[in-house]
């Protein structure tokens, strides 16, 4: 009839369970860093482009950072063999492509992000190849050999392009946040 034993065990196990250390969510510097990968804000002061164009890139590489964690956290997942980890990743890629999709960019900017739809929605099928985990990261060579990582990667860079083409009076540095970005976000 004593519960005090038991009563201290289940307060031990729940300051146990509140003790244990919380899994934080992936930020964008970690994502950078886990990469690695050297990460260039887009400053939008410094730009010389009007408003709407320099609000429509600040927007436009907010996203492709949530990109870029989501494929570090894919990533990870699949080294993990962690499939619920590789489902959350993959409706996060949905939740960007649709947040995309939303946004109202500028004329200049909107043929770049269509770009980086079709590649995240690329790089989302081969994410879920293998939706048990597995997939490797690490060999580039094998990476170049998967159509769906290939033909991301082409319109990553096509989508750099455009950019570049299309803001050529760019101060260097938002210059480098074009490539850092669209680079960070892909595969190869």
């Amino acid at each position: 009839m004593n519960r005090l034993p038991r009563l201290v065990a289940l307060t031990l196990a729940l300051a146990l369970a509140l003790a244990a250390p919380v899994a934080q969510a992936l930020d964008v510097e970690g994502a950078y860093a886990a990469i690695p990968h050297r990460r260039t804000a887009f400053d939008a002061p410094a730009s010389n482009t009007p408003a709407p164009q320099k609000a429509s890139l600040a927007r436009l590489f907010a996203l492709t950072d949530r990109g870029v964690v989501l494929r570090v956290e894919s990533m990870q997942a699949h080294g993990k063999r962690d499939a619920a980890g590789i489902k959350r990743a993959v409706a996060g890629y949905d939740a960007l492509v649709a947040d995309l999709g939303r946004e109202s960019f500028s004329p200049e900017v909107a043929p770049a992000r269509a770009l980086i739809v079709e590649a995240l929605q690329l790089q989302q099928r081969h994410l879920q190849s293998r939706p048990e985990g597995g997939l490797a990261f690490n060999v580039r060579r094998d990476l170049e050999a998967t159509p769906d990582v290939k033909q991301a990667s082409l319109k990553l860079l096509k989508a750099w392009g455009i950019l570049k083409r299309t803001f050529p009076g760019e101060p260097e540095k938002n210059k480098a946040a074009f490539f850092d970005h669209l680079c960070a976000l892909d595969f190869l």
